[in-house]
């Protein structure tokens, strides 16, 4: 993800959005990787934001946590930043034992992940970073690759067959 990020940044800032934080674990890895981004993550469990909030207190971390549901307009990095998007939704029972991770049936869909942030960062260079599996549909994989105007699979070989977890990266009016 950083080689994707790194040659496009240059002066510009850039910002992180994370709309399933959690822990804030990824949001956290990503921000080690790209020197100077500021994080927003959200998290609608009450009890899962009061933890992180004291976790990301004792990092230090350039995170800014926001509790509640469907604010991504809520809180947006300036039009002048570069925007990482990391989508990492519950998978539920998207994820079937002969065909893989459904992304059209993750909680919510990756698809309508990607319209409501293009409907806030529509203007802003943006890089997506989708956590998949080692099996995805394909005919869901195809459509949200179709989204992007550059993208690319990266499988992590954890040497634990069914274990592996990797990341779509796609982008959108991100520079070259």
């Amino acid at each position: 993800m950083s080689e994707v990020a790194a040659p496009a940044v240059g002066n510009r800032p850039i910002g992180v959005v994370d709309p399933f934080a959690g822990s804030c674990n990824g949001l956290y890895a990503i921000l080690r990787h790209l020197p100077g981004a500021k994080g927003i993550g959200f998290e609608v469990d009450l009890a899962v934001f009061d933890l992180t909030t004291r976790n990301i207190a004792h990092l230090n971390a350039p995170i800014e946590l926001v509790h509640g549901k469907d604010l991504v307009r809520s809180r947006t990095h300036p039009a002048d930043h570069l925007v990482v998007v990391f989508v990492a939704p519950p998978w539920g029972d998207a994820l079937q034992p002969h065909t893989g991770l459904h992304l059209d049936r993750t909680k919510p869909p990756i698809l309508e992940i990607v319209h409501d942030f293009e409907q806030v960062y529509g203007v802003q260079p943006v890089l997506y970073v989708i956590e998949v599996h080692e099996v995805n549909e394909p005919k869901a994989l195809k459509a949200v690759e179709a989204a992007f105007d550059w993208s690319d699979l990266r499988i992590y070989d954890v040497n634990a067959p069914g274990l592996q977890h990797g990341v779509l990266l796609g982008t959108r009016r991100w520079p070259s």
